[in-house]
């Protein structure tokens, strides 16, 4: 069985609520023939909580994607998660390590709470229009 494009879960059945916790680590690319690490960011690892999971996961989002700066234990959503396994080399044995990844990381209610701003805002001003 070959998962190459990963495999797409789904989402309210495997992590259920998710909260955000911050900003892990930054990863940045490799340059093999040099031997070394570069200044050139590969993608942003964020922890994010999850209550079907029961623990804090590791989410990788593409470098392309703003630094989020989310209030901590927000609830989001994860845009089109895909989790991804890989064999890690340990003496004659391999061990898979699970990844997960997603094209970004969406705060739950972040519009909502813009258009009942926006709203609230209208209509004080059509009751201070309405009294002159």
């Amino acid at each position: 069985m070959k998962f190459k494009s990963g495999i797409r879960p789904e989402e309210e059945v495997t992590f259920g609520n998710l909260i955000f916790m911050g900003l892990d680590r930054e990863k940045m690319f490799f340059d093999r023939d040099k031997g070394q690490r570069t200044d050139i960011l590969e993608s942003r690892i964020y922890n994010i909580g999850s209550s079907a999971q029961k623990e804090q996961l590791e989410v990788t989002i593409p470098d392309y994607i703003d630094l989020k700066e989310i209030e901590f234990q927000q609830p989001i959503k994860l845009k089109n998660p895909t989790i991804k396994a890989r064999a890690q080399a340990n003496g004659n044995f391999a061990n898979v390590v699970w990844t997960l990844e997603a094209e970004d990381i969406i705060e739950i209610g972040q519009n909502a709470t813009f258009d009942k701003k926006q709203e609230s805002a209208k209509d004080s001003s059509k009751e201070s229009s309405d009294k002159k």
